[in-house]
């Protein structure tokens, strides 16, 4: 077997095993819909069908949502993808995976670029590629419809772009990393801050190659400005700034206030708490609770590359640079530490570690493949163990976070004859039931804003009068208190416990 098709099934393998750890269950784990998956889901299919958002504001570059005033892009394709399979989990997450892939493909094919002269590049871009592909902190926002994972996708492709253009020369490649860079923009927020940032260093960085070719620089840089009129226009004449009101420079701290802040920041998110065990993520939509954003050893190699004979001084800038860039928007966020703000940096960290890797296998002659295969089964190996972990603790524990039975529990309400029904009680104790009964319902933006969903009356205070009511469904949850009649119908989670309580009229 030659040496090409060797390189090829490595890729093929780890692009293989990249889609089974993102496609496998992807409707089932975690079996829960979170509301902001919710939210993406009836915004998509409600700009497909109406061209409108819930709000009835038409073709938005910002989504008003909950107030949180979402970017589009994510929302814009799962409507894509609903209209085709429908309004189920499974079509609001499946491009959402598809784009955790296509980022392990992304990633190999930058390392390649940036080991170009490295006689072993094609073994680093595998590396590269494996690490992301078993990455725990990649799989589990792969598996979500949120917009990080995606977000993380098109600007490695930009990247990439970038030094392909470099290497190659070819004015295509430097337009097309600018369109790929201005569509992270529209993708999410934290990109507004990391992407121009990241590129605007790469450009001092590597400004002798770029001003050599100065006119297609200024091409793209026209190109640049054009595609972000539309996002430039709702920033300053819209609502596209409105998330700046939860940094921590909008919240009135002093000046000795905000460096402290900063500085608390920023030790969070360099602390083994965040880095290694996952402990300080918030909640479950952020992490399994076990797992952080790297590995021990990948932490090792980290640190060993400091000190270690370092051949490649501008590369190891590229990614620290990169990770202190991807940190950037986490760390001026207001509130607890986030795995999902801080996603663009994972590259940086992967560069970094491959850097390490690379010198050892320089340094010792003697067990180079034995080294390199450890290291490729250890990751292998950590996806293991996230795996079990994941359907099994993470399932169980994530069920509040992801809101396990709403889908299920409309799912039994669309069946039910309400022609008689003159009120749903539905309790509010899970947060934001309504935006769960529109895309479960499939419910026509115009319809819900003139009170089609008058039907519901959600609230937080449900007991056991409410079953007097007359023509009534109450549907309660395991918090309220519904005295000695049974329920009718229990919605349950895997293992066992009831979420919703479905009490039909008498």
């Amino acid at each position: 077997m030659n040496v090409f098709v060797k390189r090829q099934l490595a890729l093929i393998f780890i692009l293989a095993l990249a889609a089974i750890l993102r496609f496998y269950h992807l409707a089932q784990t975690p079996s829960g819909m979170a509301w902001d998956e919710a939210a993406i889901a009836y915004n998509g299919f409600a700009i497909f069908t109406t061209r409108r958002d819930e709000w009835l504001a038409r073709l938005p570059v910002s989504f008003r949502s909950f107030g949180d005033y979402k970017a589009p892009l994510a929302i814009y394709q799962s409507g894509f993808f609903t209209a085709i399979l429908g309004n189920t989990l499974l079509a609001v997450r499946l491009p959402f995976a598809l784009h955790g892939v296509l980022a392990v493909l992304a990633m190999y094919l930058l390392v390649l670029e940036l080991f170009e002269r490295d006689k072993q590049k094609y073994l680093w871009a595998n590396l590269a590629a494996l690490i992301l592909a078993t990455s725990p902190w990649h799989i589990h926002y792969s598996r979500l419809a949120f917009e990080s994972a995606m977000t993380l996708n098109l600007l490695l492709w930009a990247v990439f772009g970038f030094f392909r253009y470099l290497n190659k020369k070819q004015w295509w490649w430097l337009l097309g990393a600018s369109v790929l860079a201005c569509t992270t923009l529209y993708s999410y927020h934290s990109s507004k801050i990391t992407t121009p940032l990241l590129f605007g260093a790469l450009a001092i960085i590597y400004y002798k190659q770029l001003w050599r070719r100065k006119k297609q620089l200024l091409a793209a840089l026209l190109l640049s400005v054009i595609l972000m009129l539309p996002l430039l226009k709702d920033s300053f004449f819209g609502n596209g700034l409105m998330r700046a009101s939860s940094t921590i420079f909008a919240q009135g701290y002093t000046l000795t206030e905000l460096a402290a802040k900063l500085l608390d920041n920023t030790l969070s998110y360099i602390s083994l708490d965040f880095l290694i065990f996952g402990q300080n993520m918030g909640n479950f939509r952020h992490g399994d609770g076990k797992f952080g954003v790297i590995e021990p050893l990948s932490l090792i190699l980290m640190l060993v590359y400091l000190v270690w004979r370092k051949k490649e001084r501008r590369l190891l800038v590229i990614a620290m640079m990169w990770i202190g860039l991807g940190l950037l928007p986490a760390i001026i966020a207001e509130g607890q530490a986030s795995s999902n703000r801080s996603i663009l940096a994972l590259p940086g960290f992967i560069l970094w570690i491959v850097l390490s890797a690379a010198a050892i296998w320089r340094s010792f002659n003697g067990y180079r493949k034995l080294f390199f295969i450890a290291l490729c089964l250890y990751y292998l190996g950590i996806a293991g163990f996230y795996q079990r972990n994941y359907y099994q603790n993470f399932e169980k524990r994530s069920k509040d976070d992801f809101m396990v039975g709403y889908l299920e529990t409309f799912a039994y309400l669309k069946k039910l004859d309400r022609s008689k029904i003159k009120q749903i009680v539905f309790t509010s104790d899970y947060q934001h039931p309504y935006i769960y009964a529109l895309f479960s319902f499939a419910v026509n933006p115009i319809a819900y804003q003139g009170g089609i969903l008058n039907l519901f009356f959600f609230t937080d205070k449900i007991d056991a009068s409410d079953l007097d009511r007359l023509d009534t469904i109450v549907v309660a949850s395991k918090f309220d208190q519904m005295g000695d009649r049974p329920a009718d119908h229990i919605i349950r989670s895997k293992d066992g416990e009831g979420r919703f309580f479905i009490y039909l009229p008498l």
